[in-house]
C-alpha cells in the first residue's frame, strides 16, 4: 500500500497540471484569432520585424522608447529567417508563452513558499489569466515585457532552485527580462531586500542578473533623455479617478462598462471614485499588514506606478492621466497594479479569517467573477484585412518591391522586399 504522503504528492501534481492546462485554455479562448489568424501587432510590424531584416544582429543594440526590448528583438531575428507569412505566427506563439508563464510558475511548487495553499495559488493563477481590462497586453509580443516583469518578480521571491533545469530557467528568464523593458531597475530594490532578509546563493545570483540589466537599461534611458510629457495631468483627483476607474471598476464591471459609470453624476463630481479608492486602499493596507509577501508586491506595484505614471508615452493634446482613463487606453502601464489589486481581493476573500475586510473582498470577488470577467471575457476579432494574401505577394515579389500590410490594431506598415 502506498503511503498517504505519496498520495498527496500525486494529487498535488494532478491539480497543478490541470490548473496549468486551464490557464493555457483560458488564455487561448479569450482571443483565439491571435494564434489562428496571427498578424503583427503595433511595433511588431513597425519596428521589430523590419529592423531585424535590415540590421540583423545589430538590431539587438537598438533601444526603443529609451530602453532595450530584447525579447521582441530575439523573436524578430528568428522570424526574419522565415517567410513573412510565418513571422506573425512566431511572434504570437512567443507572446502566448510569455503570457502563460507567470500563472504557470505561480502554480508550481516553486511558489509554495509565497502561498502554501495550492488551491489558492491555482485559483489566483486562473484569475490572472481571466483578468478583465487587459486587451492591450493580451497575446502580443510588443507588450510581453509586462508579463516578463511579473514572472521575474515571482522568480525573485520563489524558493531557491534545486535542479539544473530550475537554475537554467531562472537564469535565462531573469536575464531576458532584465534587458526587455526597464523593469529590472524597479526589481533591483525588491531583489536586494529579499537577499538581505533571506541570503542565499540563488538570491545573490538573481540580484546580480537584475543589477546588470538595470545598469544597461538605466544607461540607455539616460543617454536617450526621455523626459516627462508636458501635459501629464498629475493631480490627486486625476490619480483617484484613474485607479478607481481602470483598476477597480475595470475589474468589477469590465472595461466595456466604464463609459456608463463615467457618465454618472456621482462619478463626475468625484464622489464615487474617491469612495471606491478609499475602500480599495483600506483593503490593500489591511492585506499588507496580514501577509508579509504582499509587502514585496505592494512595493513593486508602487514603484511601477511611480515610473509608469511619471514617464508614460505622451498623448497629443490631452493630459496623459486623463487620456489613460479611456477604455482600453494605455492599460499596459496599469497591468501590474491590476494584478496586485485582483490578487489582494482573492487572498483577502479566500485566505483570511472572517473580518470586515474579508466580507468586502468577497463582495468584490463576486462582482469580478459575476460581472467583470464575463463582460471582458471575449476580445473581439478584427475584420479580415487580407494580411496573408499580401504576405504571399511579398514573399514572391522581387527585391525592392514595396507592399503595405495590415498591422493590429487598425494600422498598417509598408515593407520593402
Amino acid at each position: 500500500m502506498g503511503r498517504p504522503q505519496d498520495s498527496i504528492i500525486v494529487t498535488n501534481r494532478t491539480m497543478m497540471l490541470v490548473a496549468t492546462l486551464l490557464c493555457l485554455l483560458i488564455t487561448f479562448v479569450r482571443w483565439p484569432e491571435i494564434l489562428l489568424d496571427a498578424q503583427f501587432w503595433g511595433e511588431d510590424g513597425w519596428f521589430w520585424w523590419p529592423e531585424a531584416r535590415s540590421l540583423g544582429l545589430s538590431s539587438l543594440w537598438l533601444p526603443h522608447t529609451g530602453y532595450f526590448q530584447t525579447d521582441d528583438r530575439l523573436v524578430a531575428l528568428l522570424s526574419a529567417l522565415l517567410p513573412l507569412t510565418w513571422g506573425p505566427t512566431l511572434f504570437a506563439g512567443a507572446a502566448f508563452v510569455f503570457e502563460v508563464l507567470p500563472p504557470a510558475f505561480l502554480i508550481s511548487q516553486r511558489c509554495a513558499a509565497l502561498c502554501p495553499s495550492l488551491p489558492l495559488r491555482c485559483f489566483l493563477a486562473l484569475m490572472w489569466c481571466a483578468l478583465p481590462n487587459t486587451w492591450e497586453v493580451h497575446g502580443n509580443l510588443t507588450n510581453s515585457q509586462w508579463h516578463l516583469a511579473l514572472l521575474s518578480f515571482l522568480i525573485v521571491l520563489s524558493s531557491p532552485p534545486r535542479t539544473r533545469g530550475a537554475w537554467t530557467f531562472d537564469t535565462l528568464l531573469l536575464a531576458l527580462s532584465a534587458v526587455s523593458g526597464p523593469f529590472s531597475i524597479l526589481l533591483v530594490p525588491i531583489a536586494a531586500l529579499r537577499t538581505w532578509q533571506l541570503p542565499s546563493k540563488a538570491s545573490m545570483v538573481r540580484l546580480a542578473l537584475l543589477a546588470a540589466g538595470a545598469t544597461l537599461q538605466a544607461a540607455s534611458i539616460y543617454l536617450t533623455q526621455r523626459g516627462m510629457p508636458p501635459l501629464l495631468g498629475a493631480t490627486p483627483t486625476n490619480f483617484v479617478r484613474l485607479m478607481a476607474g481602470q483598476i477597480m471598476m475595470g475589474s468589477l464591471a469590465g472595461c466595456l462598462q466604464l463609459p456608463y459609470w463615467y457618465a454618472l453624476g456621482s462619478w463626475k463630481i468625484a464622489l464615487l471614485p474617491w469612495l471606491l479608492f478609499l475602500v480599495g486602499a483600506w483593503l490593500c493596507i489591511d492585506a499588507l499588514r496580514r501577509w508579509p509577501v504582499l509587502r514585496y508586491a505592494g512595493l513593486f506595484t508602487a514603484l511601477m506606478l511611480l515610473a509608469s505614471l511619471s514617464h508614460p508615452v505622451a498623448t497629443p493634446g490631452t493630459p496623459v492621466w486623463i487620456a489613460m482613463r479611456a477604455p482600453n487606453m494605455s492599460m499596459r502601464y496599469l497591468f501590474i497594479p491590476l494584478v496586485f489589486w485582483v490578487s489582494v481581493v482573492v487572498i483577502q476573500a479566500l485566505g483570511a479569517r472572517w473580518s470586515w475586510a474579508k466580507g468586502t473582498a468577497l463582495v468584490f470577488l463576486a462582482l469580478m467573477v459575476g460581472f467583470g470577467i464575463p463582460q471582458d471575457w471575449r476580445f473581439e476579432p478584427e475584420p479580415n484585412r487580407n494580411f496573408y494574401e499580401l504576405a504571399h505577394q511579398f514573399d514572391k515579389a522581387p527585391p525592392g518591391t514595396q507592399i503595405t500590410v495590415p498591422v493590429r490594431p487598425g494600422s498598417q506598415v509598408t515593407l520593402t522586399r
